[in-house]
């Protein structure tokens, strides 16, 4: 069983990927340090509560997600054509929009 850290390093890592974040955009959305974000994703230091919420909210995810030792692959595929499409629609949404105003 994985450590709570990696855990945390190991998930952080890919959802901030598959976003296409970066670790300095990461840290803009939450309001920290670039060097936390990398610190966290190797597991040299721990986030607090506060920042664990701030975390999901900005790469739009669960806590659980966090700290869930899965095969990352499959749900990540999942999460990105779950983003792929919400996009999809908003573009439809907006063109939509545009052609009625």
């Amino acid at each position: 069983m994985a450590s709570v850290r990696l855990l945390l390093a190991k998930n952080m890592k890919c959802y901030r990927e598959i976003l296409g974040i970066s670790q300095m955009k990461l840290a803009e959305k939450i309001g920290c340090s670039p060097t936390l974000i990398g610190k966290i994703e190797t597991t040299k230091r721990f986030p607090s509560a506060e920042t664990i919420d701030n975390i999901v909210k900005a790469l739009k995810i669960t806590p659980a997600d966090l700290f869930t030792d899965t095969d990352n692959s499959e749900v990540l595929k999942n999460k990105v054509s779950q983003q792929k499409q919400k996009s999809q629609l908003k573009m439809k949404i907006l063109k939509a929009l545009d052609e009625t105003f």
